[in-house]
């Protein structure tokens, strides 16, 4: 009896790991679907002087229904958010450590001598003051340090 069980319990065991290893290795490749913006975020866009030469534009919609146009200007990474009636609503630009404003680098040497600067982001938006949103690393301690456009510290 014992050797009628213990074949029992084999035979299901190794039919238990044939079937797991009988996965399906054939791979769908899944193509994003390229996005527009309505015609009024696109014309919006289009018309700010400030965009101009921004050829290269990608559009993204976000889960509140703006949208996204991502570009590079001037080899800074920028992503301009428009409402779904063409309303600006906000600017962030991507910069790298050293390609901050001397006025903000000034600030942050002066106030945090031994701070390392990782990135920081200006960020415009319709509702306040432009500003700086950069990221350091103080004596191991990471921070972030808001600064207005003329490298004035702001909370």
């Amino acid at each position: 009896m014992k050797k009628v069980t213990l074949l029992l319990c084999a035979a299901i065991f190794s039919s238990g790991v044939a079937f797991s290893q009988a996965k399906s290795t054939k791979k769908s490749k899944v193509i994003a679907k390229k996005l527009e913006a309505p015609a009024p975020v696109k014309d919006a866009f289009a018309q700010n002087t400030e965009f101009s030469g921004a050829a290269d534009a990608v559009w993204n919609k976000t889960a509140s229904g703006n949208w996204v146009a991502t570009f590079h200007k001037e080899n800074v990474k920028t992503a301009a958010e428009y409402n779904a009636e063409g309303a600006w609503v906000a600017t962030r630009s991507e910069y790298q450590a050293g390609a901050l404003p001397e006025s903000v680098l000034g600030t942050l040497k002066n106030k945090y001598p031994s701070a390392v600067v990782k990135d920081g982001w200006k960020i415009e938006r319709s509702d306040v003051a432009a500003y700086y949103k950069v990221n350091i690393d103080d004596n191991g301690t990471a921070k972030t340090v808001l600064l207005n456009d003329a490298g004035t510290i702001v909370d």
